[in-house]
């Protein structure tokens, strides 16, 4: 755990839910907002927010979860749905937090975090999607992003003769960060290490791979950003992107029918997209914003950010910010300031 989580008081912790085995931090208790739930997109693990929670932890109990098919969690291959991760997650808020909370989620973190506003509404009190691919990523729809490939790549690392993570960041990774680009950078703001930084990099995690199988890759010479990414794909199992690009991830889940029964309040925050010869490069368009927003119920306010998908680790300050000002906008702070309050498992 980063250091500075330490200092401010967060604490590791598991979780069963009598089904699988959840990891999750939990910040030191505040009286003042309910508690903060946050929920990572795909590819990597609690540690998508460990620069945004201390800046947060003075107002709100904060929790950041690692799902099934990431990290220290438990892997369920062939048994990733959004009803399975909605289960897993209702058991936290129930037997974790336990009282309404404000569900944060990137990604398809974003996704499950509406399927939990729709179907454990007793449990969530708000709601923050952070570049959502909603109706984007649900097959075959998802077929049109670029975001397809990348999963399709992640799906090949899980099989037997896959090569891992190692096969994945030198056959995927490095082409797709040293070929020429002109368009803005969608997944992050950082320019790419040179060419043959990667390649070493490449080399170091295939001799890592090969000498401690199953262990997080990680790197102390590399911006703490990047140590993140590759820490957490190196502990992922590529079978939760096989659930995407074969379609089992939707199974009985319909985006439009949940969003139609969210009635909390809602912050959307859109980051960086363009098309590029017909493809989505991004998670979803204005256009998919408008048809979310014309769905849910709930107060709305939407927030056009400039800066990468994983908006946590490219714009935590700004999130923060939007995050505090919407929350005393809706009236969530200090509204806990007599009430009773279990402190964090």
């Amino acid at each position: 755990m980063d250091k500075k989580l330490q200092r401010v008081g967060f604490k590791e912790n598991d979780f069963n839910t009598g089904e699988v085995t959840l990891n999750y931090v939990a910040g030191p208790h505040s009286s003042k907002g309910p508690p903060l739930v946050f929920i990572h997109g795909q590819s990597v693990t609690w540690e998508e927010y460990t620069f945004i929670m201390p800046m947060l932890s003075s107002d709100f109990t904060v929790y950041a979860v690692t799902l099934r098919g990431y990290g220290k969690s438990s892997f369920t291959p062939g048994q990733y749905t959004f009803n399975a991760l909605g289960k897993d997650m209702t058991a936290f808020l129930r037997e974790v937090v336990r009282e309404p909370a404000i569900i944060v989620g990137n990604s398809s973190g974003g996704v499950l975090t509406c399927w939990l506003a729709a179907n454990a509404k007793e449990y969530v009190k708000a709601i923050v999607l952070e570049d959502p691919p909603l109706f984007r990523c649900d097959y075959p729809n998802i077929m049109t992003t670029s975001v397809y490939d990348v999963w399709t790549a992640l799906s090949r690392s899980s099989e037997p003769d896959g090569g891992g993570f190692a096969a994945f960041f030198r056959e995927f990774l490095v082409p797709a960060m040293t070929k020429p680009k002109t368009d803005d950078r969608v997944m992050s703001s950082e320019k790419p290490p040179p060419k043959f930084l990667l390649h070493l990099v490449s080399r170091l995690i295939t001799l890592q791979q090969k000498r401690h199988p199953g262990k997080p890759i990680d790197f102390s010479f590399m911006p703490s950003t990047r140590r993140i990414m590759i820490r957490g794909m190196s502990q992922f199992d590529g079978n939760f992107s096989r659930a995407f690009v074969d379609g089992s991830m939707g199974e009985g889940f319909d985006h439009a029918e949940t969003l139609a029964r969210i009635d909390v309040p809602v912050l959307f925050l859109h980051a960086r997209y363009f098309m590029k010869d017909d493809r989505l490069m991004g998670a979803l368009t204005d256009e998919d914003v408008e048809r979310v927003q014309g769905l849910v119920k709930g107060p709305w306010k939407y927030v056009k950010m400039d800066c990468g998908h994983a908006i946590a680790i490219d714009a935590p300050e700004q999130e923060a910010r939007d995050i505090m000002s919407w929350a005393n906008e809706q009236g969530l702070i200090g509204s806990k300031e007599n009430k009773d309050h279990a402190n964090p498992a």
